[in-house]
């Protein structure tokens, strides 16, 4: 028994690895569609997140989705006015 949870012991620690990774990763995109939705709005929730973990937290997914939609916008935008110059 001893033999087999050794064997097992580098599959669960590289299923742990790429959870942590992922993790890691989500929480950097919401951050960085965090701060494209405004410096000073960043900045406010953070420290409200210093104070109350779980309004911060809440309050970086919303916005998050609102620099994911801003993203997505201006995408759009730009896509239509290369539309017009053509």
């Amino acid at each position: 028994m001893h033999e087999s949870a050794a064997a097992m012991a580098p599959g669960i620690v590289l299923t742990v690895a790429r959870l942590l990774g992922a993790v890691d990763a989500l929480s950097s995109a919401i951050a960085g569609f965090a701060l494209l939705a405004g410096a000073r709005a960043f900045t406010f929730t953070a420290l409200l997140a210093w104070r109350e973990p779980v309004l911060g937290g809440a309050g970086l997914v919303l916005l998050a989705l609102v620099g994911w939609l801003r993203w997505q916008c201006r995408g759009n935008t730009a896509r239509r006015m290369l539309r017009k110059a053509s």
